[in-house]
Protein backbone atom coordinates (compact mmCIF):
# COMPACT_ATOMS: atom_id res chain seq x y z
CA UNK A 1 0.00 0.00 0.00
CA UNK A 2 0.83 3.42 -0.68
CA UNK A 3 0.37 6.76 -0.69
CA UNK A 4 0.54 10.36 -0.75
CA UNK A 5 1.60 12.33 1.86
CA UNK A 6 0.93 16.15 1.49
CA UNK A 7 3.56 18.44 2.50
CA UNK A 8 1.46 20.61 4.21
CA UNK A 9 2.99 22.18 6.90
CA UNK A 10 4.98 25.74 5.09
CA UNK A 11 8.57 25.42 5.01
CA UNK A 12 7.91 21.31 4.57
CA UNK A 13 8.98 20.73 1.66
CA UNK A 14 11.84 17.86 2.03
CA UNK A 15 11.73 17.19 5.91
CA UNK A 16 9.59 13.34 5.33
CA UNK A 17 12.44 12.62 2.70
CA UNK A 18 15.50 13.61 4.77
CA UNK A 19 14.20 12.18 7.51
CA UNK A 20 13.07 8.91 6.19
CA UNK A 21 16.97 8.76 5.01
CA UNK A 22 18.32 9.62 8.08
CA UNK A 23 16.05 6.72 9.61
CA UNK A 24 17.09 4.69 6.88
CA UNK A 25 21.12 5.50 7.52
CA UNK A 26 20.73 4.53 10.89
CA UNK A 27 19.28 1.50 10.85
CA UNK A 28 16.04 1.97 11.92
CA UNK A 29 12.67 -0.77 11.96
CA UNK A 30 11.10 -0.34 8.65
CA UNK A 31 12.07 3.34 7.16
CA UNK A 32 10.05 4.49 4.24
CA UNK A 33 10.72 5.12 0.92
CA UNK A 34 10.16 8.57 -0.50
CA UNK A 35 9.56 9.86 -3.85
CA UNK A 36 9.33 13.73 -4.12
CA UNK A 37 6.37 14.44 -6.03
CA UNK A 38 4.77 17.83 -7.45
CA UNK A 39 1.45 17.20 -8.31
CA UNK A 40 -0.68 18.09 -11.01
CA UNK A 41 -4.11 16.88 -12.28
CA UNK A 42 -5.61 18.07 -15.67
CA UNK A 43 -2.27 20.11 -15.68
CA UNK A 44 -3.79 22.14 -12.56
CA UNK A 45 -1.12 22.30 -10.03
CA UNK A 46 -2.23 20.63 -6.65
CA UNK A 47 0.94 20.75 -4.35
CA UNK A 48 4.33 18.92 -3.14
CA UNK A 49 4.01 15.68 -1.81
CA UNK A 50 5.58 12.63 -1.17
CA UNK A 51 4.82 9.01 -2.90
CA UNK A 52 5.85 6.76 0.45
CA UNK A 53 4.45 3.23 1.62
CA UNK A 54 1.53 3.34 4.18
CA UNK A 55 2.40 2.18 7.79
CA UNK A 56 1.83 -1.30 8.62
CA UNK A 57 1.94 -4.51 9.53
CA UNK A 58 2.73 -5.56 5.60
CA UNK A 59 5.12 -6.67 3.66
CA UNK A 60 5.87 -3.11 2.28
CA UNK A 61 6.15 -1.12 5.95
CA UNK A 62 6.44 -3.46 9.13
CA UNK A 63 7.29 -7.18 7.98
CA UNK A 64 6.46 -9.77 10.32
CA UNK A 65 6.61 -13.66 9.94
CA UNK A 66 3.29 -14.02 11.74
CA UNK A 67 0.95 -11.19 11.84
CA UNK A 68 -1.60 -13.05 13.67
CA UNK A 69 -0.61 -12.10 17.74
CA UNK A 70 0.84 -8.77 16.45
CA UNK A 71 -0.29 -5.21 16.73
CA UNK A 72 0.85 -1.38 15.51
CA UNK A 73 0.46 0.88 18.06
CA UNK A 74 0.35 4.90 17.19
CA UNK A 75 0.32 7.24 20.38
CA UNK A 76 -1.44 10.26 18.75
CA UNK A 77 -3.63 13.20 20.07
CA UNK A 78 -5.75 12.72 17.01
CA UNK A 79 -7.16 9.28 18.62
CA UNK A 80 -8.89 8.67 15.73
CA UNK A 81 -8.89 4.79 14.95
CA UNK A 82 -11.75 2.43 15.48
CA UNK A 83 -9.47 0.28 18.30
CA UNK A 84 -8.31 2.75 21.04
CA UNK A 85 -7.80 3.26 23.90
CA UNK A 86 -6.36 5.62 26.86
CA UNK A 87 -3.23 4.30 28.87
CA UNK A 88 -4.20 4.13 32.97
CA UNK A 89 -0.21 5.65 33.47
CA UNK A 90 0.30 9.18 31.63
CA UNK A 91 -3.05 9.10 29.64
CA UNK A 92 -1.99 8.74 26.64
CA UNK A 93 -4.03 8.54 23.52
CA UNK A 94 -2.87 4.43 21.71
CA UNK A 95 -4.92 3.60 18.91
CA UNK A 96 -4.58 0.40 17.60
CA UNK A 97 -3.47 1.05 13.90
CA UNK A 98 -3.13 -2.40 12.44
CA UNK A 99 -4.04 -5.60 14.17
CA UNK A 100 -5.06 -9.12 12.52
CA UNK A 101 -6.60 -9.94 16.07
CA UNK A 102 -9.74 -7.10 16.42
CA UNK A 103 -11.30 -8.94 19.41
CA UNK A 104 -12.21 -7.12 22.96
CA UNK A 105 -10.22 -9.86 23.96
CA UNK A 106 -7.09 -8.77 22.61
CA UNK A 107 -7.85 -5.07 22.88
CA UNK A 108 -8.09 -5.63 26.90
CA UNK A 109 -4.56 -7.46 25.98
CA UNK A 110 -2.77 -4.77 24.32
CA UNK A 111 -3.88 -2.31 27.00
CA UNK A 112 -3.23 -4.74 29.93
CA UNK A 113 0.42 -4.93 28.24
CA UNK A 114 0.43 -1.14 27.65
CA UNK A 115 0.15 -0.19 30.90
CA UNK A 116 2.57 -2.60 32.35
CA UNK A 117 5.02 -0.56 30.12
CA UNK A 118 3.66 2.75 31.56
CA UNK A 119 4.04 1.54 35.14
CA UNK A 120 7.26 0.60 34.90
CA UNK A 121 8.44 3.90 33.34
CA UNK A 122 6.67 5.40 35.70
CA UNK A 123 8.71 4.01 38.77
CA UNK A 124 11.58 4.49 37.47
CA UNK A 125 12.40 0.15 36.90
CA UNK A 126 14.77 -0.65 33.81
CA UNK A 127 12.56 -1.40 30.96
CA UNK A 128 14.84 -3.12 28.89
CA UNK A 129 12.61 -6.64 29.22
CA UNK A 130 9.95 -4.79 27.66
CA UNK A 131 11.37 -2.81 24.86
CA UNK A 132 13.85 -3.32 22.64
CA UNK A 133 16.58 -0.79 23.55
CA UNK A 134 18.73 -0.55 20.63
CA UNK A 135 15.42 0.50 18.27
CA UNK A 136 14.43 3.25 20.51
CA UNK A 137 17.70 5.00 20.67
CA UNK A 138 17.85 4.49 17.05
CA UNK A 139 14.45 5.73 16.96
CA UNK A 140 14.98 8.69 19.29
CA UNK A 141 18.23 9.84 17.79
CA UNK A 142 16.17 10.03 14.25
CA UNK A 143 13.72 12.26 16.39
CA UNK A 144 16.15 14.63 17.88
CA UNK A 145 18.75 15.31 14.93
CA UNK A 146 15.32 16.25 13.41
CA UNK A 147 14.20 18.23 16.21
CA UNK A 148 10.78 16.45 16.07
CA UNK A 149 9.04 17.45 18.75
CA UNK A 150 5.81 15.74 17.60
CA UNK A 151 6.37 12.93 20.50
CA UNK A 152 6.03 15.49 23.04
CA UNK A 153 2.27 15.52 21.71
CA UNK A 154 2.18 12.66 20.96
CA UNK A 155 1.67 12.64 17.39
CA UNK A 156 2.54 9.57 14.72
CA UNK A 157 4.49 7.84 17.10
CA UNK A 158 4.37 4.38 15.85
CA UNK A 159 5.22 0.96 18.40
CA UNK A 160 5.04 -2.90 17.94
CA UNK A 161 5.33 -5.66 19.20
CA UNK A 162 5.32 -8.94 17.46
CA UNK A 163 3.33 -10.97 20.02
CA UNK A 164 1.42 -9.34 22.47
CA UNK A 165 0.70 -13.25 24.07
CA UNK A 166 4.12 -13.53 25.05
CA UNK A 167 5.61 -12.40 27.97
CA UNK A 168 9.12 -12.18 26.78
CA UNK A 169 7.88 -10.12 24.01
CA UNK A 170 9.04 -6.54 23.09
CA UNK A 171 8.08 -3.69 21.95
CA UNK A 172 9.90 -1.96 19.16
CA UNK A 173 9.96 1.59 18.10
CA UNK A 174 9.13 2.75 14.75
CA UNK A 175 8.75 3.49 11.77
CA UNK A 176 9.64 6.68 12.46
CA UNK A 177 6.79 8.53 10.16
CA UNK A 178 5.39 12.04 9.41
CA UNK A 179 8.02 14.19 10.08
CA UNK A 180 6.01 17.84 8.37
CA UNK A 181 6.89 19.39 12.11
CA UNK A 182 10.64 18.57 11.93
CA UNK A 183 13.83 20.83 11.57
CA UNK A 184 12.98 23.84 14.10
CA UNK A 185 9.48 24.11 12.87
CA UNK A 186 7.72 24.49 16.54
CA UNK A 187 10.95 27.08 17.12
Amino acid sequence: NWVLLANKQPRSMMANAVGMKLASLVQTVAPNHIIPVELYINGEYRGSYTLTEKVGLSDNSVKLKDKSKAALLELDTYYDEELKFRSSFYDLPVNIKDSKDKSPQMVDLIRTDFDRLCSTLKNGESIAHLVDVDQLARYLMVNELLCNYELMHPKSTYLYKEDFTSPDGKYIFGPVCDLDWTLGYET
